[in-house]
């Protein structure tokens, strides 16, 4: 019995990301796409898994702890253009100044977060937005506006292609699981998402627990900053909430992590979930020109998550009419 139930956890919690590869590896040999599922593949698609775990696992710090913050986006945008433009022209390169500097600014920007929402007594959309656009204003100001545009910084870039992309991913997991399991904060946290009233009136210190939620969550994105400031070129933001599309485009891994929550956990679920959406993302890129599979890619994302949430809400009541059905054509024979 108890080797079926670890059977049946293991099956859950990679069923997703098997069925996707089983899939778009049928469509990309279908369009001549024979390189799908070779070890040069594997290799990007696992450095697009870690920035989107890791970015993801900040976003869900926060998440499960009942606040849906914005802001995310932003602070990991301009603490790439600060954190880069620092390491490259004025210290000469150095990828530790890269590597201090992802760090201490993320949590930096986090903390002034967290004081606005807390100090500015306002509910948690509106602090985040408002900082959200405070930060995307000074990315357009920093360094002439110039972004983040590392790619080809060979020092740099060690982080954004496997296997060193895992480094910052195992570091966000790390401290990702220390913060849910290994401290009292991460525990009260899951008491305030589920009443906040009621976990305040038994002396939980809500105060104290974002500023240390933040700490977290702000060391978790200046982990995913080191990816996510090479991966690509960056532009600053001169568009007023461009940087939400990082948020939700990265938070989608943490619903599906929810989904599997209860085969492994809502860490590992969130891992699954990146590499569900990675292998789609790859997939559709390979498919389709790159104008039309970025379209497409958002289109069938939506769906994907749209059909998942749904399977996922009513799944349960629909097996249970199949099997009414069976079982009443069963008598119906007999």
């Amino acid at each position: 019995m108890k080797q079926m139930n670890w059977l049946k956890r293991i099956g859950g919690t990679i069923m997703l990301p098997l069925a996707m590869f089983v899939v778009m590896f049928i469509l990309c040999y279908a369009n001549g796409k024979t390189y799908y599922g070779t070890l040069p593949m594997w290799r990007i698609v696992l450095s697009d898994t870690a920035v989107a775990a890791s970015c993801a696992l900040g976003i869900g710090l926060q998440f499960k702890s009942g606040r849906f913050d914005f802001s995310g986006g932003a602070i990991m945008l301009l603490t790439a253009i600060v954190a880069g433009h620092v390491a490259q022209d004025m210290a000469g390169n150095n990828l530790g100044v890269f590597i201090i500097l992802c760090l201490a600014i993320s949590v930096v920007l986090s903390i002034i977060v967290a004081l606005v929402y807390v100090y500015g007594r306002l509910p948690i959309v509106i602090a985040t937005i408002g900082m959200a656009l405070l930060y995307e204003s000074i990315t357009c100001i920093a360094f002439n506006g110039a972004g983040a545009k590392y790619v080809a910084n060979m020092t740099l870039n060690v982080f954004s292609s496997f296997p060193l992309a895992l480094v910052p991913l195992i570091a966000s997991v790390v401290l990702y699981a220390f913060y849910s399991y290994g401290t009292v904060t991460g525990k009260e946290a899951q008491l305030l998402s589920n009443n906040q009233q009621s976990a305040v009136n038994i002396g939980i210190n809500e105060k104290k627990n974002v500023f240390i939620s933040y700490v977290y969550s702000g060391l978790i994105f200046g982990f995913a900053t080191m990816i996510y400031a090479t991966k690509a070129p960056h532009d600053a933001s001169f568009t007023s909430l461009s940087t939400a599309g990082e948020l939700f485009s990265n938070i989608l891994p943490v619903f599906i992590g929810l989904m599997l929550a209860g085969f492994c956990g809502d860490l590992i679920g969130t891992i699954m979930g990146a590499l569900t959406l990675s292998l789609l993302s790859y997939s559709l890129a390979a498919i389709f020109t790159a104008e039309m599979g970025s379209a497409i890619s958002t289109v069938i994302t939506g769906l994907f998550i749209l059909v998942l949430n749904v399977v996922a809400g009513q799944g349960a009541g629909w097996i249970a009419s199949i099997k009414k059905v069976f079982k009443n054509s069963s008598r119906a024979m007999a």
